[in-house]
């Protein structure tokens, strides 16, 4: 790989989440806990990904 895709490769977004402890325990005692606690950190995941892969926003 070229230093160039090496650049590209670590110029990653930041996202950050806040979580409740709370609600982490209420999420992980169920079946479906981490499912639901992952998929929208997923959504916010890829978004940014497209986001900054597209240089254009949602609906732009």
């Amino acid at each position: 790989m070229n230093q160039t895709n090496n650049q590209d490769r670590t110029a990653m977004a930041s996202i950050e989440i806040e979580i409740d402890e709370q609600k982490i325990h209420e999420l992980l005692q169920g079946d479906r806990g981490m499912a639901v606690l992952l998929e929208p950190i997923l959504n916010q995941i890829l978004q940014a990904e497209m986001t900054e892969h597209l240089k254009a926003k949602p609906g732009e």
